[in-house]
C-alpha cells in the first residue's frame, strides 16, 4: 500500500497560512498549458513544484521535512496573462476578450476570478486610455467645506484599450530589465559574446531585454514592441562582426590562375627512374631518329 504523500508549501508573507485560499488554474502565457496560481489582494503568485529525482530533505529553520513534495510560490505579473488572452481580439480589444460571451470556450470561473483581482485590474487600467464623463471639475475644496464623495466629482470613468499605452508599459519593463542586466547571466554572456561589455551597449541591452520578455508575450505584441525601437545600427554592427568572424575562420587557399581564368595545377613529381634518366649525359650519343631511317631500295640487276 502506497504511503501518503505530504506536501510542503512555501507561502509569501502576505498570505496567511491558517486561512483558506483558492488556487486558480489558468493557461500559462509561455506554454499555453494549465498552470496553478495563488492570488492575493496585492499580487499573483505562480506555484512552482520542486520534484527531485532522488529523495531529499528540506530544512526550514529548525524544522526538517524528509522527502516531501515541495511547492513554492514565485511572484508573477498578470500583464502577460492579460495580453496573451487579449491578443486573439482584433485591434487590441481587451474588453471583448475578457467577456464571457466573447470567449465561451476559454472562459471559466478561474478566469472570472482573475479579472477581479486588484493586480489584474491595475494592469488592465495601465493598458487603457482613461476618459471621464460628467461630474464636477476637480478643485481644491475649502477647509470648512464638507467632504464630497470622490465618485461624484469624477463622474463616470471609461477605459479604452490602447496600443500606445500597452507599448509604454512594456517599454518601461524593457528599461528595467536592461538597467539591471548584471542580474541576468544570459544577458552578460550575450554582451560578452558580441564584444559589447566594455562599449556603449544600450541598443544591445534593449534587444536582449526584448528577447527575455518575448517568451511571455504574444508574437504580435513582440513585433510591435521591437518596431518601436531603432535597432538598425545594432543589426548592422552585428552583421559586420559576423562577416568578419566568418572571414577569419575561412581556410586560406593560394591558387594561381592562368590568363583564361582556369586554375593552374602544380605538376606531379615523376618516378625515380624518370628523374634518374634526366640526369644522364647524352652528349655524343646517336639520336633515336637515327635508328628509324627508311630502308634503301634494292638495285635491279
Amino acid at each position: 500500500m502506497a504511503g501518503t504523500v505530504e506536501y510542503v508549501s512555501v507561502l509569501p508573507d502576505d498570505i496567511t497560512p491558517d486561512t483558506q485560499h483558492r488556487y486558480l488554474r489558468l493557461p500559462h502565457p509561455r506554454s499555453g498549458l494549465p498552470q496553478l496560481y495563488l492570488p492575493s489582494e496585492k499580487a499573483l503568485y505562480e506555484v512552482v513544484k520542486l520534484r527531485g529525482a532522488r529523495p531529499r530533505t528540506w530544512f526550514r529553520g529548525d524544522n526538517v521535512s524528509p522527502d516531501h513534495q515541495n511547492d513554492r510560490t514565485a511572484p508573477f505579473q498578470p500583464l502577460p496573462d492579460l495580453l496573451s488572452t487579449a491578443s486573439s481580439s482584433a485591434q487590441w480589444g481587451l474588453k471583448p476578450a475578457f467577456a464571457p460571451s466573447a470567449a465561451p470556450e476559454g472562459w471559466n470561473k478561474d478566469m472570472a476570478r482573475l479579472t477581479e483581482l486588484p493586480p489584474f485590474v491595475a494592469a488592465f487600467k495601465a493598458c487603457c486610455d482613461v476618459k471621464r464623463v460628467g461630474g464636477e471639475l476637480p478643485s481644491p475644496p475649502p477647509e470648512s467645506a464638507e467632504s464630497k464623495d470622490p465618485k461624484d466629482e469624477e463622474g463616470q470613468v471609461y477605459y479604452r484599450p490602447s496600443r500606445e499605452a500597452i507599448l509604454n508599459v512594456l517599454r518601461r519593463k524593457v528599461t528595467h530589465v536592461a538597467s539591471h542586466f548584471e542580474e541576468f547571466d544570459h544577458l552578460v554572456r550575450s554582451l560578452g559574446r558580441d564584444g559589447l561589455l566594455g562599449a556603449d551597449a544600450d541598443a544591445k541591452l534593449v534587444e536582449a531585454a526584448i528577447d527575455t520578455l518575448a517568451a511571455y508575450l504574444p508574437a504580435s505584441v513582440v513585433s510591435d514592441l521591437t518596431d518601436s525601437y531603432d535597432l538598425l545600427p545594432l543589426n548592422a554592427y552585428l552583421a559586420d562582426r559576423a562577416a568578419a568572424a566568418a572571414a577569419a575562420a575561412a581556410p586560406i587557399v593560394n591558387e594561381k590562375k592562368t590568363a583564361s581564368g582556369a586554375t593552374k595545377r602544380k605538376a606531379q613529381p615523376g618516378s625515380r627512374g624518370v628523374e634518374a634518366l634526366k640526369k644522364v649525359n647524352t652528349s655524343g650519343m646517336a639520336k633515336m631518329t637515327s635508328f628509324f631511317k627508311p630502308k634503301e631500295p634494292k638495285e635491279k640487276k
